[in-house]
């Protein structure tokens, strides 16, 4: 389930200029913290939805993995995801946390990934999994992820 905030003309536009939409990142994550530090939850998820669904596209628009829009992508993702937590949407929360987790995965499976120093992204990621968990009482359920991810992160090369 890919969550949608753009609307397709915004969309188009931000493809045209990686620059164009690398800055519409910055200024749409500093509108939703500032958002989020007001509690308005409502504002907040329409700015931080927006650069989730933005990073994904700078990720996908890459063919090497690019550790500033891999940063970009789990910025976005885990406070989207505390958003969501605030407005009770659990289901919503723990969907942008495995996103993240499982893209950071993803990139470190890759030949090019092995390359990139990803250590902290995914401790960082493994611990917002583990809150997230442990708060619904199933951190059992996490078990085979932090398995997973301590193996990959222990054949690459950082």
């Amino acid at each position: 389930m890919a969550l949608q905030f753009l609307c397709s003309t915004h969309r188009q536009q931000l493809r045209r200029s990686r620059v164009v939409a690398e800055n519409r990142w910055d200024e749409w994550m500093e509108a939703g913290r500032d958002a989020f530090a007001q509690r308005d939850w409502h504002t907040a998820l329409k700015y931080l939805g927006c650069s989730f669904e933005l990073s994904e596209m700078l990720l996908a628009g890459n063919e090497r993995p690019d550790i500033s829009n891999i940063d970009r992508y789990m910025v976005s993702g885990h406070f989207l995801a505390e958003c969501f937590g605030r407005c009770q949407d659990t289901s919503l929360q723990r969907h942008c946390l495995l996103a993240v987790h499982h893209h950071l995965l993803k990139v470190l499976r890759s030949p090019q990934g092995r390359t990139l120093s990803l250590r902290r992204n995914v401790e960082i990621s493994l611990q917002m999994l583990s809150r997230h968990y442990e708060s619904a009482g199933e951190e059992e359920m996490l078990q085979a992820c932090f398995q997973e991810s301590m193996r990959l992160l222990k054949h690459s090369c950082h």
